[in-house]
């Protein structure tokens, strides 16, 4: 089996400034930050040059009219994302979306104590 993929521990901070409780990064940016690193892991393979050998330079059918993004697609791996079943991405962005919720549960948690701060007795 493979090694589970370590991700780094995002830390969610509850602030008291002003008399107004936050959360630092808020919810939409680690959503943000998460999805991110899950695009980096994919681009790590993605983005690895193809393996090119000189000797065919030759018969390379490259013209000077190809634009930088086609030759970009034919000398990386970008097309391998496709050949990931559609199952898997839907686990990783399920999982994401999981903790995502938990988070947000949490962080309203911590928010609605804001109207027992705001309550004068």
């Amino acid at each position: 089996t493979l090694p589970p993929v370590s991700v780094p521990t995002i830390g969610v901070e509850i602030l008291l400034r002003n008399q107004e409780i936050s959360a630092s990064p808020s919810v939409p940016t680690v959503r943000s930050l998460f999805l991110n690193e899950l695009h980096n892991f994919m681009g790590i393979v993605c983005s690895l040059p193809r393996p090119a050998s000189g000797r065919f330079e030759v018969f390379d059918s490259r013209t000077g009219t190809d634009t930088s993004a086609t030759f970009e697609r034919t000398q990386t791996f970008n097309r391998l994302v496709h050949s990931v079943s559609p199952e898997i991405l839907s686990n990783a962005y399920a999982t994401i979306e999981l903790h995502i919720q938990k988070m947000t549960l949490f962080v309203n948690q911590w928010l609605s104590y804001q109207s027992l701060w705001d309550t004068r007795v």
